[in-house]
Order: C-alpha cells, then sequence, then structure tokens
C-alpha cells in the first residue's frame, strides 16, 4: 500500500492465533488521558508471524471501551519496532471508530518513517451498494 501499514494492520486479527497475558512491569498506564490494560501478544506458531512480520505485540487497551489505543510491534526481521498511535477516536452510531491513527518504524531511537490515516465522513449501517458497480469493467474503468 505504499505506507508503514501493512495489510496485516489493516485487517481483524485472528484472536486464537496469539496468547495473550498482562504485561508485568506496566500492567496499566495511561495513553491520551484514558487508562488501559498493558497486554504482551505473543503469535502461537510461525505461520503467524511470517503472515503478519511481527514477532510480538505490546497492546494498550482502553479500560472504558476495549479499543487499541496504542501497540508496540517488534517486526521479525530487521529488529526495527513500529508504533502504533490512535491520537483520534469517535463514537459514531454508537461504535467506536479510530479517526486518526499513526504508524511510526523506529529503528532504536531515531525515526525512520511515519505515516498518518486520517478518516472522516464514516457512515455505518447504510443501504445496501448495487452488486452492479462491482463488475471488472466498472471496478477498472469507473461509473
Amino acid at each position: 500500500m505504499g505506507s508503514d501499514f501493512s495489510y496485516a494492520d489493516m485487517t481483524r486479527r485472528r484472536l486464537d492465533d496469539y496468547t495473550y497475558t498482562f504485561n508485568k512491569e506496566q500492567g496499566e498506564a495511561t495513553v491520551y488521558g484514558q487508562k488501559t490494560w498493558v497486554i504482551d501478544s505473543m503469535p502461537r506458531n510461525r505461520q503467524v508471524i511470517e503472515e503478519t512480520g511481527y514477532a510480538k505485540s505490546i497492546l494498550f487497551i482502553r479500560q472504558d471501551n476495549f479499543m487499541v489505543v496504542r501497540a508496540i510491534h517488534y517486526l521479525d526481521k530487521g529488529g526495527d519496532l513500529k508504533y502504533f498511535d490512535v491520537k483520534k477516536m469517535a463514537l459514531i452510531d454508537n461504535i467506536w471508530t479510530n479517526m486518526e491513527i499513526h504508524m511510526t518504524r523506529k529503528k532504536g531511537r531515531e525515526t525512520m518513517h511515519q505515516t498518518i490515516l486520517t478518516l472522516d465522513t464514516i457512515r455505518y449501517n447504510q443501504k445496501t451498494v448495487d452488486e452492479s458497480l462491482f463488475t471488472i469493467r466498472t471496478l477498472e474503468k469507473g461509473l
């Protein structure tokens, strides 16, 4: 996608692919004024590591809405870290939605690159989209 987000970052993870434990060093932390639980997430097998590129992740989960607002991902190759940060979140149609997400790649303390993903005009539960919009011709050429 030409950004610091991988396809694995943009899709839902299978919960059973990981082992989760409370982080022994922190347990809890405050992120952007909100209390969070700090959870270590370890892939259960090599296939999961190959799919995501992450050997380990530390997740910061808001205690009030159970949303991940920060994650530190340890890359399997190269020793870099990727920092996922939700800078803005909104409750839209009673669904917590990430509106601004930063992904920063670091080597040691040096920032190598950063991508900022900003979403707006989010709408849920809309009318069904006409299936004819998903033909090969329409997808390639547009309307």
